[in-house]
């Protein structure tokens, strides 16, 4: 289809996803029998990454109608500076009514738009960490932690719920323009585009719109009531607001923020989110490493191709890591990924004690190590050893020659429903 440039375009409620190239292999060679040498060769693409997975909108486009104002413009908005949460939700969710908006409990007035259900986000890994890299990146100035897992009931957090929701005239919406954001824990609506720039515009103008951020004619601000094929973000600027998509100029709705920055009409939403939710706040918390695979103890025996997965959990939820791989304190494999999951092909014959280290986006690390044997080829299996009274004694077989292929393994990734 051929959209002419400026001209206004109303997205499907379903899209269908592009296909998504990896490239993925991976070659690592160390000098045999020096456990300080270097690869030779290091070429791996990482399956996760914070790329974009696909092409953007090539005209601009409605990303929602205005949601209702609601009525509470003359209210007093609540401390400024506190910070906040953003719930990226990919897994969908069956929706609640008669208990507002409270994103805890999956409510929301507008349920029946999308028949009491929200379907999972569809894409792959890469492209969830794509659209919340940029969502990371807008909000890096405030206070705003942006995660993917649920967070605790006493927390507060807005939530957008960013999958399939049906046939739809709009890519998003929000209940109302919360002043102040004088009700902080709300229920928003994305439509599951597979592109960064999309997703993450229509995820932040509905969350701001819970702010209680209104529309406004700036194509480069993320409240522009257009997608455009530029990056939009949150402008330092006064913008004029507007009603409708016909961007129809109106005096606004909250103005008790908006007049903090801006003269009537007007507003600045980088200043405003801000006021709200003050400087950004550093993450320090360390991700946690468990290896589910090799298991710690295991005998193998040549030719063989062993797993190296693992479970890596961190606050923020999805990341891209630095994951890296060492034995004897020298690093055999290093690479940004979205998750633990290599392969080591026909390590030789020997005994092996390796260290898994993962370092967050903030550079907070944590590791977790696993050790097993690898036997030559023909070698029997040895008998299990009796769980008590045996003495394991010591080890005496040789350390290998660290010549072996470490690959990332691009399995099928199926949408994960939120249990209930």
């Amino acid at each position: 289809m051929s959209v002419a440039s400026g001209a206004r375009l109303r997205y499907p409620g379903r899209v269908t996803l592009g296909p998504l190239l990896v490239s993925l292999g991976a070659l690592l060679a160390i000098a045999p029998n020096d456990a300080d040498a270097r690869a030779a060769e290091l070429a791996i693409a990482p399956v996760s990454g914070p790329e974009d997975a696909g092409e953007g909108p090539t005209a601009a486009g409605p990303i929602a109608t205005p949601p209702p104002a609601t009525g509470h413009g003359d209210a007093i908005p609540r401390s400024a500076g506190q910070p906040t949460t953003l719930y990226i939700n990919f897994d969908g969710a069956v929706l609640r009514s008669g208990c507002g908006n409270d994103a805890h409990r999956d409510c929301s007035t507008l349920d029946a738009l999308f028949d009491g259900y929200v379907g999972p986000f569809p894409g792959s890994l890469n492209q969830k960490l794509a659209i919340i890299q940029a969502a990371r990146k807008d909000l890096a100035d405030f206070g705003v932690r942006v995660v993917t897992e649920r967070p605790p009931d006493e927390s507060e957090y807005t939530m957008i719920l960013y999958g399939d929701l049906g046939p739809q005239s709009f890519a998003g919406i929000a209940p109302y323009i919360d002043c102040g954001d004088l009700w902080p824990s709300d229920t928003g609506f994305a439509n599951a585009y597979s592109t960064s720039n999309t997703g993450s515009t229509i995820i932040l103008q509905e969350a701001a719109h819970t702010w209680g951020l209104e529309h406004v004619n700036a194509p480069l601000d993320n409240m522009h009531p257009f997608k455009t094929p530029s990056v939009q973000s949150f402008t330092d600027a006064c913008q004029p607001i507007v009603a409708s998509t016909d961007l129809d100029a109106t005096g606004g709705v909250c103005n008790q923020v908006h007049t903090l920055f801006c003269e009537v009409g007007h507003q600045n939403s980088w200043q405003e989110l801000r006021y709200l939710f003050g400087p950004p706040v550093p993450d320090t918390s360390a991700p946690t490493v468990e290896i589910t695979s090799p298991e710690d103890g295991s005998v193998h025996v040549l030719p063989v191709t062993l797993p190296l997965r693992g479970e890596i959990h961190d606050d923020l939820g999805l990341q891209v890591f630095t994951i890296s791989v060492l034995q004897d304190g020298a690093e055999l494999f290093s690479s940004e990924l979205g998750a633990l999951d290599l392969s080591l092909t026909n390590p030789p014959a020997g005994d092996y004690d390796l260290t898994v280290r993962v370092s967050d986006e903030a550079g907070n690390v944590g590791e977790a190590s696993v050790r097993f044997t690898v036997l030559p080829e023909g070698s029997p299996l040895p008998e299990p050893e009796p769980e008590e009274g045996a003495d394991g004694g010591c080890r005496v077989g040789p350390r290998p020659a660290l010549a072996w292929l470490l690959l990332p393994l691009l399995a099928p990734l199926r949408p994960r429903r939120r249990r209930r």
